[in-house]
């Protein structure tokens, strides 16, 4: 089957499936879907001998050709995914020409809700069609069915995507890719929102610029996400935090990675970084009305609530709401990351209280509560001392607003500072409670081990 032809037999699947579910057998639409996916069928069927759609890892294949992801076909796809991996199937075979009446009774076992593999194919065998369809297990090679795998897996490979960005000679290749991660970020977020939130403690000298994008990334859309930004807001969003940096990448890295203080020459020519992001950001999703906004919030990512900061030269009237956004997640992540000429950043108590000592002149106050709201008085991977002296590190929030000062913590030494076998402890059902916090780098502790 030609590539160019993927998507629209992708998108004909789903819209057949969608108006089998919606209309009786004499609907126009459902007949005309369903004409237009059996003739694909038994086309493929006559002349490959069968017909297959099967899903491995996040992709979907047809015909053993992989479908390309793009912002197009994303909603397609992830309907497909998610439909089959609910159900325990990795896609299907046919292998006889069907009838129409098979076709759709076949589409109607699919949408039952609550089917698994084994009830499916019984109700295929009932039907009288298990000699033409065949129903794929789920489990394959490479597959991951792991929650926290996967969710790692998507950190770590849009980390991937911002460096090739930043890295490529040819921007508008990148175009669809930068899209693709950020509704894959989005979409992890609204299902495992405090997973992916624990791996922004993940710190990394070596690919610092790219590293610490990514976490400005799920900091801006979590915000985002709370505060009910619709999805092409969102999508905006996730493109301008990943890249608010991507400037720096252009600059001289004996001055972007300098170890001792900057002189004012040199600070003139990192304060040229929100300018050539936004040069790149131009290239890379060209000016239009959409894209705008990302660009916008590239350029203005330095600048303050009170209209201080850099690039001097823009004078609006208020800065975008985007990043505003990303103006509290970058200072936040930035401030609380070891550097190499600051082995030992700030807790995240000290993180906090200058985002709150800034409201209003630095940050946008009613923002700076989202964000507070967000990460807790004590943020993932927070190192806590207890009540009985013990040691651990902080790796989710309590869902109660009532016990916001009580955390989910995993224990990881004694009261002697001696190394335990970890145990995880929800302080809001304990009688354990928090004596003080600092930032574990200050003790050589690195959180990342307990979320990686």
């Amino acid at each position: 089957m030609p590539k160019l032809e993927l998507d629209n037999v992708l998108i004909l699947f789903v819209s057949t499936l969608k108006s089998a579910k919606l209309y009786d057998e004499g609907h126009p639409l459902l007949k005309s879907n369903l004409k237009r996916l059996l003739g694909v069928i038994n086309n493929s069927v006559e002349e490959d001998n069968e017909f297959s759609l099967a899903v491995k890892n996040w992709y979907i294949y047809i015909m053993g050709e992989r479908i390309r992801i793009h912002a197009l076909n994303f909603t397609y796809v992830k309907t497909v995914l998610d439909m089959f991996k609910n159900k325990n199937i990795g896609g299907f075979v046919v292998k006889d020409k069907l009838e129409a009446t098979q076709l759709l009774t076949f589409l109607r076992i699919l949408y039952t809700e609550g089917l698994k593999k084994e009830h499916i194919e019984k109700k295929i065998s009932d039907a009288g069609l298990s000699e033409k369809i065949n129903i794929l297990p789920l489990i394959q090679k490479g597959e991951i069915l792991d929650p926290k795998q996967r969710v790692k897996t998507v950190y770590f490979e849009t980390i991937g995507l911002v460096k090739n960005i930043a890295m490529t000679k040819d921007m508008k290749k990148m175009r669809t890719k930068l899209s693709v991660g950020v509704y894959y970020l989005i979409d992890t977020l609204k299902t495992s929102e405090q997973l992916l939130l624990g791996l922004t403690v993940v710190k990394n000298y070596d690919n610092y610029l790219y590293n610490h994008s990514v976490n400005v990334a799920i900091l801006s859309l979590s915000m985002g996400v709370r505060l009910g930004l619709k999805t092409s807001h969102l999508l905006a969003l996730g493109q301008a935090a990943l890249l608010h940096d991507v400037g720096m990448s252009t600059l001289p890295k004996e001055i972007v990675s300098k170890p001792s203080v900057l002189t004012p020459d040199e600070w003139d020519i990192i304060r040229q970084h929100p300018i050539r992001g936004a040069e790149l950001l131009c290239e890379l999703l060209g000016v239009t009305e959409e894209s705008a906004p990302c660009i916008i919030s590239v350029l203005e990512h330095q600048r303050n609530y009170d209209k201080s900061g850099y690039p001097e030269f823009i004078q609006m009237d208020k800065q975008s709401l985007l990043s505003r956004i990303i103006r509290i997640c970058d200072f936040y992540d930035a401030v609380t990351t070891p550097r190499v000429y600051s082995p030992v950043p700030m807790t995240t108590s000290e993180a906090l209280k200058h985002l709150i000592e800034g409201s209003g002149k630095l940050f946008d106050p009613v923002l700076v509560k989202y964000f507070v709201n967000l990460i807790g008085i004590y943020p993932i991977g927070t190192l806590v001392f207890l009540n009985t002296g013990e040691w651990g590190i902080v790796i989710g929030q309590s869902k109660s607003k009532e016990n916001f000062d009580k955390p989910i913590v995993q224990v990881i030494k004694d009261a002697s500072g001696n190394d335990i076998k970890p145990k995880v402890i929800d302080l809001a059902f304990s009688e354990k409670f928090i004596m003080k916090s600092d930032t574990p780098w200050k003790y050589g502790i690195d959180p990342a081990q307990y979320f990686i």
